[in-house]
């Protein structure tokens, strides 16, 4: 019995050796993947951050256009025109996570000047915009002015009508870009400011008799192109958004020298005074703008165009998301007893956010050039 028990216990034990030898083996190989996968991890990770990849998803592309169709009663005079008004194209760029450069090239009315057409190719945007701090940023460049409602935000699914707001293309030139330096800041409770020191206006004297013939502001506008900056423009914003669907928004702008020359001239200095409030509540949005331009000028006065204002009421309704209506009440003056007025009623389609479809009618009164019709247009965003 002695004799056969230790063969036994010899395989048993050499049975225990293999099987430690075994688990040894399992262990040491699991370690070697874990190792494997960390090293693949770290590799991938390198792909991904070389400069190719980083470029890539630095860069950023948009843009927006419209297509409109208006047919007008003019004076008893059948008006019918067919426009792509603006094809405009976004490209940015992210630095790093604290400085971009964001630009906007955009074509009016397809074929420009020179091409036997009369439209154009503008820069509308060129800035680099640089965080300060988490609430404070620092704008240069070409920038949208910070005034009225339409002026930074005015792609075509974001307002409704065919054709902008009257108010926001004549007493505010919108689009308005200047060059300039821009400083913003914003608070927790809601309340944002922004600080612009950029080009000013430079407006030609009336070649016409004033009293038939507004001063035209807008005209003044230099875009940044050898702009004469013989005095600069101050423009100034205060905003608040604290409460839940509410915007409240004052501005104002002070151009000491609307020629650009020390001489004196129709209108030597201008102020525009003007603010907004919008209230959302489910599906109902109400809108009020106003907006006052005050001249400093002899011949300005005389001609009785020394203040240029007006105002506009807008109540929509989304029910849907794929569709809203609207109305519009539009009043301003650009010279002493030319009262204009215009009212616009229409709708909106979405066949998706980014896509919108809209048709309106506008009525307006003999001040305003009694231009009574009916808009179409296409327009999009991405």
């Amino acid at each position: 019995m002695k004799k056969a028990t230790a063969p036994l216990l010899l395989s048993i034990a050499l049975a225990n050796l293999s099987y430690a030898d075994e688990q040894t083996s399992i262990a040491d190989l699991q370690a070697q993947v874990k190792e494997l996968n960390e090293k693949l991890e770290m590799l991938a990770e390198a792909v991904d951050s070389t400069p190719a990849q980083q470029s890539e998803s630095r860069i950023h592309f948009g843009g927006y256009g419209e297509l409109n169709y208006n047919h007008l009663d003019v004076d008893g005079e059948d008006q019918r025109s067919l426009d792509f008004r603006r094809w405009v194209l976004f490209v940015g760029y992210d630095f790093s996570d604290s400085i971009r450069f964001h630009s906007e090239v955009e074509i009016e009315h397809t074929v420009v000047p020179g091409s036997d057409g009369d439209g154009a190719v503008e820069l509308e945007q060129a800035y680099i915009e640089m965080d300060l701090s988490d609430s404070q940023q620092l704008k240069t460049g070409i920038i949208l002015t910070p005034v009225g409602i339409i002026n930074e935000t005015h792609e075509p699914v974001f307002y409704y009508g065919t054709e902008r707001p009257v108010i926001e293309t004549t007493v505010i030139p919108t689009t308005w870009y200047v060059g300039g330096i821009m400083y913003s800041q914003n608070f927790s409770n809601g309340i944002s400011y922004d600080i612009m020191i950029s080009e000013g206006l430079k407006t030609e004297d009336p070649t016409t008799d004033a009293d038939a013939e507004p001063f035209n502001l807008k005209a003044g506008k230099q875009k940044t192109s050898n702009a004469d900056v013989f005095d600069l423009a101050t423009t100034a914003r205060i905003k608040y958004t604290g409460i839940a669907g509410l915007e409240l928004s004052a501005y104002a702008q002070y151009q000491p020298d609307l020629d650009q020359s020390a001489a004196d001239s129709y209108a030597d200095s201008a102020t525009l005074l003007g603010g907004h409030v919008i209230y959302q509540w489910r599906g109902i949005t109400a809108k009020a703008l106003y907006a006052r331009w005050d001249l400093e000028g002899d011949e300005a006065a005389e001609a009785e165009q020394d203040v240029q204002e007006g105002g506009y009421a807008e109540l929509s309704w989304k029910p849907a998301e794929q569709w809203g209506i609207f109305a519009r009440q539009s009043n301003w003056t650009l010279q002493t007893d030319v009262d204009a007025a215009q009212t616009d009623f229409g709708f909106s389609y979405f066949p998706h956010p980014d896509v919108v479809f809209k048709a309106d009618y506008q009525l307006q009164n003999d001040d305003a050039g009694n231009a009574d019709g009916f808009n179409l247009g296409m327009g999009y965003q991405f």
